[in-house]
């Protein structure tokens, strides 16, 4: 029987997402979907070779929409959820939090019927059907109405559940059914720090510790069976959820200077923390994201790694008692030591293929096999737009320098800075109007009201007439 260690990751043609693709969804081996920081919702028949655009999110839009997850109940019908930027004075927001399809994502329609008490963002989806669908938010802890949207209509009509009680922010769900389910993020704890260090620029992660909360009523009632866990760090919580059967349980917990996960063998009634550190004791791949396994004791982690850089997976056979930076193939075409990963959907029970995603959608493949495909097909990988997005962080002036290509004149370009926890941060071109040809804006580091970001990685995003767009990961010098 094979463990992740036989599975070698390789990039299909999918979008390039400068800053990531933060979810996928597949049907099968051939069949799946992507949302990315671009803001694209694009389909692929073909097991990744060929992807075609089916959605574009402006984000030139009130709100200022960042695409954070997808569900599907079936190839028909399905749902794309957003992080937006709360306005309390300005409920449009709530218009653009999710997005619905039932012809197979050949039209879509604007949710506009959310409670005023949604969150901010929806950051994770549990589709159980084409009637209910579960919505989970918001990530950032300083923001009001963290807790859980339902649908039992197919979205004719939704109900928020506030879960302040219970944690300060929420990020992923999964229901098995359409009673019972589990909700992770964090809860802030006063005997935490204000500021933890190595927080300074988020300090409202500081004093957050993880919470996994159950329900078995459809989400009238919920439990954190991560109450009595052991050794849990301030500035830590919980991002992930993945079951690989009905007992055996997998939760990331994010955290910006050290890296573990919590693992349940009872079906979520208990959960234990394992450190995801190398033979030496040392934290690989910090500020964990993404968790896949195809077996109670085989697969990765994957994420920002230390100061958001992004690192290879992270790789257990035994559990997750021990671990090791999986490097993908060096010098293969395919290979990218800044994946990201946010996503594994994996296929098969247990799993015998999947995909996962980071700056680009990546599957499980023989290398050869699909150098062989690619190059027969003449398939290369898609290039921008013609937009030509990039960057030059001036360390003297602290400052960062963005320059764009337009190929041909425009009504409307808008330029704007995102946390990366995609959160909108500063606009920094309006809806201008501008001719062909290449144009460079200064950002100086600070938000729309003036204040002064702290140094740290962003995420710049541009569109252009509302039709195309393009992201790009940015430093901000500290």
């Amino acid at each position: 029987m094979s463990t992740a260690k036989d599975w070698k990751w390789v990039a299909t043609n999918s979008p390039v997402a400068n800053s990531r693709t933060d979810d996928i969804w597949f049907f099968n081996e051939k069949k799946g979907w992507l949302v990315n920081s671009n803001g694209q919702v694009s389909q692929t028949l073909d097991g990744g070779h060929t992807w075609t655009p089916r959605k574009f999110i402006d984000p030139n839009t009130n709100g200022f929409p960042y695409l954070r997850c997808t569900g599907w109940a079936n190839e028909q019908v399905g749902w794309v959820g957003a992080v937006t930027t709360f306005d309390a004075g300005n409920k449009d927001f709530l218009k653009i939090l999710l997005h619905r399809t039932v012809d197979g994502g050949a039209t879509w329609d604007n949710i506009s019927n959310m409670p005023d008490s949604s969150p901010a963002g929806i950051c994770g989806m549990s589709v159980v059907n084409e009637k209910v669908v579960y919505g989970a938010g918001t990530n950032d802890p300083n923001l009001p109405g963290p807790g859980l949207v339902k649908t039992t209509d197919g979205g004719g009509t939704w109900t928020h559940t506030d879960l302040s009680q219970h944690a300060d922010n929420l990020i992923d769900v999964y229901f098995s059914d359409e009673n019972t389910g589990w909700i992770v993020g964090g809860k802030k704890e006063s005997s935490c720090p204000a500021v933890k260090p190595g927080y300074e620029t988020h300090p409202q992660y500081s004093q957050l510790k993880p919470v996994v909360l159950m329900t078995a009523d459809g989400g009238a009632t919920w439990v954190n069976k991560a109450a009595g866990v052991a050794g849990f760090d301030c500035g830590e919580w919980g991002w992930k959820i993945q079951f690989v059967d009905a007992m055996t349980g997998f939760v990331s917990l994010e955290n910006f200077s050290t890296a573990a996960i919590l693992k349940t063998t009872d079906g979520g009634e208990t959960w234990v923390r394992l450190p995801v550190v190398d033979s030496a004791g040392q934290s690989i791949n910090m500020d964990l994201e993404g968790v896949g396994f195809i077996d109670a004791q085989s697969g990765w982690v994957g994420g920002w790694a230390d100061n958001f850089e992004g690192l290879f997976n992270s790789l257990s056979v035994d559990g997750g008692k021990s671990w090791t930076a999986q490097n993908n193939v060096p010098g293969n075409s395919n290979s990218d030591p800044r994946i990201k990963i946010n996503r594994y959907r994996l296929l098969g029970s247990p799993a015998s293929t999947g995909y996962c995603s980071g700056a680009k959608v990546y599957k499980r493949a023989d290398l050869a096999a699909l150098d062989a495909v690619v190059a027969a097909a003449g398939i290369s990988t898609p290039q921008s737009p013609g937009l030509a997005l990039s960057h030059t962080s001036n360390f003297s002036s602290r400052s960062v320098e963005i320059t764009y290509v337009l190929p041909q004149d425009t009504k409307s370009v808008f330029v704007g800075i995102w946390n990366h926890f995609a959160f909108h941060v500063r606009t920094l071109v309006d809806g201008e109007s501008q001719r062909a040809g290449r144009h460079t804006v200064t950002w100086d580091g600070s938000d729309d009201k003036g204040r002064p970001l702290g140094g740290d990685l962003y995420i710049c995003r541009m569109s252009v007439d509302g039709k195309t767009g393009e992201s790009q990961s940015v430093r901000l010098p500290k």
